[in-house]
């Protein structure tokens, strides 16, 4: 069987066949991989359970990995350096106990966002891996949402208002928002000054795009009142039902 993108939600998000991650990968691979990542957003890619090194050598088909950032007691020996290490277990392979809201730094994850859009070169992709996934009746699914369809169902005077309009991204203020109390040893393991992107991004095959998320805490020249109002109504119009699809299971990304 050849190469093949199955569409799995009526407005994005596909599921590609017929690829071997285990064997060395192509360049007809990554030909293919990057046109359905710029048709369907979100791509899920079924088979055999594949190590690191194999993912790793995957990702690197398009382009240079993010290190991982130095979120405290977040890695584990299982994992290669450029691998972040997103599941519930210590270096010892032993279950870490829940953390109170207030020291979780990852919490602010359960809301929407875009990985990394708090890096002044945000990423091209997150490549997310299951190493060991639960049931779907025991929970744990993440929601995909395609923000060029929710920069499309937008209204034009919208679209004219966002125009030329920059969001500024911060990684603490998002966690702050989120209920984390972090202090100053906790800040100066990633010490990420704010930065901006704008709000509506054009994608290499010319689609419009959203950028929003948890990381997006205001508007640059903007009053935060009135910014916090705007991105609030893109946030709950980006991630309205009908838009967003649900994969089950922990990751591990690159």
């Amino acid at each position: 069987m050849g190469l093949q993108a199955r569409q799995l939600h009526p407005l994005f998000f596909a599921e590609i066949v017929g690829a071997d991650l285990k064997s060395p990968p192509t360049p007809a691979l990554r030909d293919f991989v990057e046109d359905a990542m710029a048709t369907y957003a979100v791509c899920v890619v079924r088979q055999e359970q594949i190590s690191d090194e194999e993912h790793l050598r995957f990702a690197r088909l398009f382009g240079d990995l993010e290190l991982p950032p130095g979120y405290p007691n977040r890695r584990s020996k299982r994992m290669a350096p450029e691998l972040f290490y997103a599941g519930n277990l210590d270096p010892e392979g032993e279950i870490k106990p829940p953390q109170p809201s207030g020291q979780n730094i990852a919490k602010a994850t359960e809301v929407f966002h875009a990985d990394s859009s708090f890096n002044a070169e945000p990423s091209k992709w997150s490549m997310l891996r299951g190493v060991e996934c639960p049931p779907p009746e025991f929970g744990g699914a993440t929601l995909f949402c395609d923000l060029r369809a929710a920069y499309d169902d937008l209204s034009p005077s919208m679209k004219d208002r966002l125009n030329g309009l920059r969001g500024v991204h911060d990684f603490w203020e998002g966690r702050r928002r989120a209920g984390l109390a972090a202090d100053e040893a906790m800040r100066a393991t990633m010490p990420l000054p704010a930065v901006t992107h704008p709000l509506v991004r054009t994608m290499p095959n010319g689609r419009n795009a959203l950028f929003v998320g948890g990381h997006c805490v205001g508007i640059e020249g903007m009053d935060a009142h009135d910014a916090d109002a705007l991105l609030g109504d893109l946030y709950e119009h980006a991630t309205q039902p009908g838009m967003s699809i649900a994969m089950n299971g922990p990751r591990a990304t690159s």
